[in-house]
C-alpha cells in the first residue's frame, strides 16, 4: 500500500492519528472506517484488502495456473447449472461483521431485485467458497470462525492441489457442526439445493 496517500486533503477521511484508544491499545477499525477509506482512495488498485476483526489483511497471492483455473472455472460450473436460481458473485466483498469485510472467492447469494448494489451480508448468504493452494491453512481456521460466527450456513473451503472439497454446515459458536470431505467422483450439493449435484471433477475440471 502506498502510505503516501493516506494524508491527502480529504474531509471525509478517517483521522488517522486517533486510530488509537486513550490507553494507547489500536482502536478497531469498522466498515465504516474502511468505507472512509475506500471512498478517499487510499488503497492501491490492484491491492487485494480484506478487514478482519478490526485490521487490515493485504493479500494478492500470485495465483500459479492450476489455482487461477480453479477460480474462474469453479463460479462457472456452478452459474451453468443454477442458473436464476441463485446470484453468484466472485472475489467480491461481504460485511461479515461490524469489523470484518471478506471477500469470498465465491458466494452464493440469496436472488435479489437490486442484484446486490450494496454489498451483502450474512442474512443474505447463502453460501461461500474460498479456493486455495497457499491459503488453506487459513482458510480452515480464521475465515472458517469468521464465517461461522456471522450465521452464513454454508462454507465451502477447495483444496485446488488436493482436488478435494471440505464442506461447513450448521454454524455453531466459530466453527460448523457438520463438516464433510468429498474427491473426485464423490457427489456434492449446496444444502439450499439439493437437487443440483456436481461431482467434485465437474467443478474442478
Amino acid at each position: 500500500m502506498d502510505t503516501t496517500r493516506q494524508y491527502g486533503n480529504h474531509d471525509d477521511m478517517v483521522d488517522f492519528k486517533s486510530m488509537t484508544t486513550v490507553d494507547g491499545a489500536p482502536r478497531l477499525i469498522t466498515v465504516e472506517d474502511f468505507d472512509r477509506m475506500i471512498a478517499a482512495d487510499i488503497f492501491d488498485e490492484d491491492e487485494r484488502i480484506e478487514l478482519v476483526e478490526g485490521a487490515f489483511v493485504s493479500y494478492a497471492p500470485p495465483q500459479g495456473d492450476e489455482h487461477a483455473y480453479a477460480v474462474w472455472r469453479f463460479p462457472e460450473a456452478i452459474r451453468e447449472r443454477l442458473g436464476a436460481r441463485a446470484i453468484l458473485r466472485a472475489q467480491s466483498p461481504v460485511i461479515v461483521s461490524k469489523i470484518t469485510v471478506l471477500e469470498p472467492d465465491l458466494t452464493v447469494l440469496r436472488p435479489r431485485e437490486d442484484r446486490y448494489r450494496r454489498r451483502p451480508v450474512p442474512a443474505d448468504v447463502l453460501a461461500v467458497v474460498e479456493i486455495g493452494v497457499s491459503s488453506l491453512a487459513r482458510d480452515r481456521s480464521q475465515k472458517l470462525g469468521l464465517y461461522a460466527e456471522s450465521g452464513i450456513p454454508e462454507y465451502w473451503v477447495v483444496d485446488v492441489l488436493g482436488r478435494r472439497i471440505e464442506t461447513f454446515r450448521q454454524p455453531a459458536g466459530a466453527a460448523y457442526a457438520v463438516p464433510r470431505a468429498v474427491a473426485g467422483g464423490d457427489s456434492i450439493a449446496f444444502e439450499a439445493f439439493p437437487d443440483v449435484v456436481f461431482s467434485v471433477d465437474e467443478l474442478l475440471g
